[in-house]
């Protein structure tokens, strides 16, 4: 079972990447990084998927030792950064950037998230790890500021009906909305921080994770104001 990480890198992946190559992960989802067909040395990698309307910033998904990746084939075109992708291992995955949306501000953040997962439904199951930055935590549904076509309970719903669930929360045994952990600092200060990174997997998987971890603030923070969030399977 590959380890799995995904994180917000805050542009310039090409520039951050070792430090995150450091804690061998298999597979990465990495949010706000270029194009790897624009610049850079991207040979540390098997394979790798990316999409974006900035070749500076989008989201891509990163393999390694050996690993290949293939595009999923799905109905819908899901959020507006989604990456459905089958994999020669055990997992497929669907890899997620949420962000705003000024022009359809009902899809903004979790929306995105939301749109996608009904977009795939009959594409994910059990065996399908559902990643990324949602940019969203559930103690924001009650008080959004316009509409949403679907908020975080809603979301964490359509998870759970496919047996999803969260890592860190399954593995910590903490409920949404109460985490001790932060993946984002606002603005890089320690007085703003929120968990709104994540990892959803089916229970026969998280029954196999060996360790799971968020980035700490002093190491990363320089680097991004979001935390990687690492996966390791036995």
């Amino acid at each position: 079972m590959p380890t799995l990480v995904t994180w917000n890198c805050n542009m310039a992946f090409r520039k951050k990447k070792e430090q995150l190559l450091q804690h061998d992960p298999d597979i990465l989802v990495i949010a706000e990084c270029e194009s790897p067909q624009s610049n850079g040395d991207w040979s540390d990698f098997s394979d790798w998927r990316w999409i974006g309307e900035n070749e500076h910033k989008g989201l891509g998904i990163f393999a390694r030792n050996g690993i290949t990746l293939d595009s999923a084939f799905v109905d819908g075109d899901g959020g507006r950064y989604s990456i459905p992708v089958t994999t020669d291992t055990a997992i497929d995955l669907l890899g997620i950037w949420a962000m705003n949306d000024k022009q359809q501000p009902a899809n903004r953040y979790i929306g995105q998230v939301y749109r996608s997962l009904q977009d795939y439904q009959d594409w994910i199951d059990s065996q399908t790890v559902v990643l990324g930055d949602f940019n969203w935590n559930v103690i924001w549904d009650e008080s959004p500021k316009s509409p949403l076509c679907g908020n975080f309970a809603e979301t964490v719903d359509i998870l759970q009906s496919h047996e999803l669930h969260s890592a860190y929360h399954t593995v910590t045994d903490t409920a949404f909305g109460n985490e001790e952990d932060a993946t984002f600092y606002m603005h890089k200060s320690q007085d703003k921080e929120y968990h709104i990174d994540y990892i959803f997997a089916g229970g026969e998987i998280l029954d196999s994770v060996a360790s799971f971890s968020v980035g700490d603030y002093t190491d990363w923070i320089d680097a991004s104001d979001h935390m990687p969030v690492i996966c390791e399977f036995e």
